[in-house]
């Protein structure tokens, strides 16, 4: 039964099953990918804005919408996202185009942008500070449970839909629209919970009026920062790759591509922000007064970090267990289970001991422990066994434990109950940023790296000419190919094979060409030379299959080695993240 006393645990349970659909989302919708584009019969540039319009709508709302929680009211801000993403998904679900797809997916970010501060601001206005590390533990869990199961559930939705039965009960024969509509039974059970359990919080000083200036230079600042971040490796981080052309003009200055300018932008609209925010008398929509709080500026720097190499290494993850070690989508996620079960465990855990003792300590140890376990991960080779990944994959989840909630809930801990909502979605946009940074910047890295040490491997090997070494390296050198996508790896066999039957047929025309017609009027001889003949044919062939499997290892060596290379980068961010801790206040333990 629901009562004053268990309310606020109703309250928490209910906020972190929308959490987990939030959340779940954003990670199965990646797997989904590839089958939205048969389905469509779209291309990569299309499908790619799937995410990209999430990424941008969910990410430059949360601050204006955390703020207008604490103004209208929490409950009321975190039940009409739930309804406006569950509509969103039912949308996406039945989406009869890309284009629509796109579309919807911007209603889903709307919602979950709505929803998300206010999961962070309900747990603060119904648990008392010395319970909250507690709370926060359960919502760090879930948080981690999400990002680590959206490989499972999402594989398993794609590949095998509900089950032959429910897919013939339903009429499903495309089964990525079921990663949109499994969030309706999740959407309509919170909302019920929601709507019972939840007592509504909101701040009841009175409002003069809305900081509108401040809401449009905040959504085009980061509006721009995370369309840069995103588009940066199409267009060239520097110099132009790609034209960028706005309304038919091309935006660069000299060499200098689009995406500098636009960072350039961003950070101008920024300043001005700030500025105009430290000049706003009456309810900022981002009050500058937080961050003299030591713990909420440092936790937001933290944050930013932790999300970088956390989000960065779950996208190493699936791409070298998918395409070196040939994992299906639902193996991949089972092999990912003792990561989820060690965060599920020491999510709660952590944020408890953090009530006692304070966060501070709590937080630095799950950074070091997610920063050795991206050490340990950089020593991937092609023969990896799923028993060598068991350890590292522990001692992450551990780290990852750690950290979430217990930084949360320092981060917050001073915030005024009554702006609690906008500094929610203060730390979740610094977060998203610090997500969408790490895959961008880290996928750059991996790009560049793995281009550089194929080209290595490819120039070692002994089956290939150089001719046919150089065909290879442009050929993998183009900004379409991939040796994961199999068009691109019959593209590069059949231009090998070609190269090759070329310079045999080079060679045999010297040969023959050496041979006079009187050796060849000797029965012997021309016998002789007709075997002698044969058997160079047989070694081209045997030859041009040992080097279409020399230059498949070499690529996957140097994508190895790519990944090694970038977990090394992503656990030294964490080792950092780890030292930025060290700049907190343990209020708590204090207290």
């Amino acid at each position: 039964m629901i009562n004053q006393n268990n309310r606020k645990w109703w309250t928490l349970g209910t906020v972190c099953f929308a959490l987990f659909m939030i959340l779940l989302d954003g990670n199965v919708v990646n797997l989904a990918i590839p089958k939205i584009m048969q389905g469509f019969g779209a291309t990569l540039p299309q499908v790619e804005w799937i995410n990209n319009a999430y990424l941008l709508s969910f990410a430059i709302l949360l601050i204006t919408l955390g703020r207008l929680g604490d103004t209208f009211g929490r409950k009321r801000m975190f039940l009409g996202g739930l309804v406006l993403f569950t509509l969103g998904s039912v949308l996406c679900g039945a989406a009869t185009s890309v284009d629509w797809l796109v579309v919807f997916r911007v209603v889903q970010a709307i919602g979950g942008a709505a929803m998300m501060p206010a999961t962070l601001s309900l747990i603060s206005a119904n648990f008392a500070k010395k319970e909250r590390g507690t709370a926060m533990g359960i919502w760090g869990a879930v948080s981690g449970l999400a990002i680590v199961l959206g490989p499972i559930i999402g594989g398993y939705l794609t590949d095998s839909g509900l089950g032959t039965y429910l897919n013939n009960l339903l009429y499903m024969n495309e089964f990525w629209r079921y990663v949109f509509y499994i969030n309706i039974p999740v959407g309509i059970i919170a909302l019920v919970f929601g709507l019972l359990v939840i007592n509504e919080s909101k701040d009841h000083e009175k409002r003069h009026s809305f900081d509108i200036l401040g809401i449009v230079l905040s959504a085009s600042s980061l509006f721009l920062l995370t369309f840069g971040l995103i588009e940066g490796s199409k267009f060239g981080w520097f110099r132009a790759k790609e034209n960028f052309l706005l309304g038919g003009f091309k935006l660069a200055i000299g060499d200098i591509g689009a995406i500098p300018i636009i960072f350039a932008l961003s950070a101008i609209l920024m300043v001005w922000f700030v500025w105009h925010e430290s000049r706003v008398k009456h309810d900022p929509l981002m009050d500058l007064k937080l961050f003299r709080s030591r713990n909420f500026s440092v936790g937001n720097i933290s944050g930013s970090v932790l999300n970088f190499a956390m989000m960065g290494s779950f996208f190493l993850l699936p791409l070298f267990l998918q395409s070196i070690l040939g994992y299906s989508a639902i193996k991949t996620g089972q092999v990912l289970v003792p990561l989820a079960i060690t965060i599920m465990f020491s999510a709660p855990v952590a944020g408890k001991i953090s009530d006692k003792y304070g966060a501070k300590y709590i937080v630095m140890a799950g950074m070091i422990l997610m920063s050795l376990g991206g050490f340990y991960l950089a020593h991937f080779r092609l023969d990896t066994t799923t028993k060598e990944l068991i350890l590292p994959f522990i001692v992450m989840g551990l780290g990852m434990g750690l950290s979430l909630s217990p930084l949360t809930n320092i981060t917050l801990y001073d915030a005024p109950e009554d702006e609690v909502g906008g500094a929610s979605g203060v730390f979740s946009t610094t977060r998203q940023i610090g997500s969408v940074m790490g895959i961008a910047i880290l996928g750059a890295v991996l790009q560049t790296t793995m281009l550089a040490k194929t080209d290595a491997h490819i120039n070692n090997l002994s089956s290939l000419s150089p001719s046919s070494k150089q065909l290879v390296t442009e050929t993998i050198n183009d900004s379409d190919f991939s040796f994961s996508d199999a068009k691109s790896q019959e593209l590069l066999s059949n231009k090998l094979r070609e190269q090759m039957i070329s310079e045999a047929k080079t060679s045999a025309s010297a040969a023959a060409a050496a041979v006079t017609p009187q050796q060849l009027a000797d029965p012997a001889f021309a016998a002789a030379f007709t075997k002698k003949q044969a058997q160079i044919q047989q070694s081209m062939i045997e030859q041009m299959k040992q080097a279409g499997q020399d230059v498949a290892t070499a690529g996957k060596q140097g994508f190895v080695d790519s990944v090694n290379y970038t977990f090394n980068i992503a656990a030294i961010i964490a080792l950092f993240g780890a030292i930025t801790t060290l700049l907190f206040s343990n209020n708590r333990a204090k207290n």
